[in-house]
């Protein structure tokens, strides 16, 4: 580029994996000579929220044709699938969750953690990503077993993480600002899908707030964005109106779910990768996931649900709080995010080699 800038383009097929990008860019805060630019990847269900997510952040856009016929000094993706072969430059790829503890067989190959799979980390039997930046040891060895033709990982540690434990100096901010106060903040947490907390057990935040004192109890739900995508805030609103008419918190999905975590005393979790964002923050973790195909065996999350109480009943609750509190939830958490409050600094080592930059 002229005056010897270079383009960053940031490619994403969903609304999460926008947010996941959004804690990786701040590895090129101050440098004026990156310019940073975003295209949306054709063929995802959930474009239409990460167009509206892309737009609340002022970014400037790149139409996907032009995007491919472009030559650009690094493409950023969270997520594997899409045609991310054709966008020429150096790609590096990021997970958008944390632990890959996911296996989706409608989307890949059955029984291989969705982020791992072959068939979408290879174009024509080789690899496209230039360069893969995980999270944890564990992470790059099931990388290479999974699909030993990718090119080797650098294990960064997770950007994500380290923004939620930055931020818990503002814990009690964060408390008054949904008006928690002396009480008790529980999180419900819950993935997307057919095996997510809200759709094998879409009344529960209710059932609590029907139980629970409400001058010793707030209850709180935190959504994948995708089940806000596929849904519609106007649906989601009037499905849950009872609930939220009773106090229930709802969390948008870029920030507030994240700062709810960190304000959180506990949190009721799915398979779904927040709550290990839960565990490495140390709060108490309740498991709520009635089995299926999608948990990954001896993943990270696996060993969270494992190793802390499950909540069969809303009416247990009280019960699954106080075993829950007897356990630290941190030893499997520790499994999905190495190198704890580096993971910016290690980033840019890579980006900027990549990039040719000093």
């Amino acid at each position: 580029m002229a005056g010897g800038q270079r383009g960053v383009l940031v490619a994403i097929r969903s609304a999460v994996a926008l947010h996941r990008l959004l804690d990786v860019l701040p590895v090129f805060d101050g440098d004026d000579r990156v310019r940073v630019r975003f295209t949306l990847v054709p063929g995802s269900r959930f474009d239409v929220d990460a167009l509206t997510a892309l737009d609340r952040t002022g970014a400037r856009t790149m139409p996907w044709q032009e995007a491919i016929s472009t030559r650009h000094d690094l493409v950023l993706t969270a997520s594997p699938k899409g045609d991310l072969h054709l966008l020429p430059g150096p790609r590096a790829l990021l997970p958008h969750g944390a632990g890959f503890g996911k296996a989706l067989g409608g989307e890949g190959s059955a029984d291989v953690p969705s982020g791992l799979d072959p068939v979408h980390l290879l174009a024509d039997g080789e690899p496209w990503a230039d360069l893969h930046a995980l999270a944890h040891e564990e992470q790059a060895l099931r990388l290479a077993r999974h699909c030993p033709e990718a090119r080797p990982a650098v294990v960064v540690g997770d950007p994500t993480a380290d923004r939620l434990l930055r931020s818990l100096p503002a814990r009690e901010q964060y408390r008054a600002a949904v008006g928690t106060g002396p009480r008790h903040l529980v999180v419900l947490s819950s993935t997307w899908g057919p095996e997510s907390l809200v759709a094998r057990r879409p009344g529960l935040a209710a059932e609590l707030l029907a139980l629970l004192p409400h001058d010793a109890y707030q209850v709180a739900l935190v959504l994948h964005p995708n089940a806000h995508s596929r849904t519609g805030g106007f649906d989601l609103a009037r499905w849950m109106a009872p609930a939220l008419r009773a106090g229930l918190v709802l969390a948008r999905p870029h920030e507030e779910w994240a700062a709810l975590l960190v304000a959180a005393d506990a949190v009721v979790t799915d398979h779904g990768s927040t709550g290990l964002y839960a565990a490495a923050l140390g709060r108490p973790v309740v498991g709520a996931y009635d089995g299926g195909r999608e948990l990954v065996p001896h993943s990270p999350m696996a060993r969270l649900l494992a190793e802390t109480p499950h909540l069969a009943a809303a009416r247990d609750l009280p019960a699954a709080l106080e075993a829950a509190r007897a356990t630290d939830p941190r030893g499997p958490a520790a499994h999905a995010f190495a190198h704890q409050g580096e993971a910016l600094t290690l980033l840019r080592v890579h980006l900027y080699r990549l990039l040719g930059l000093r």
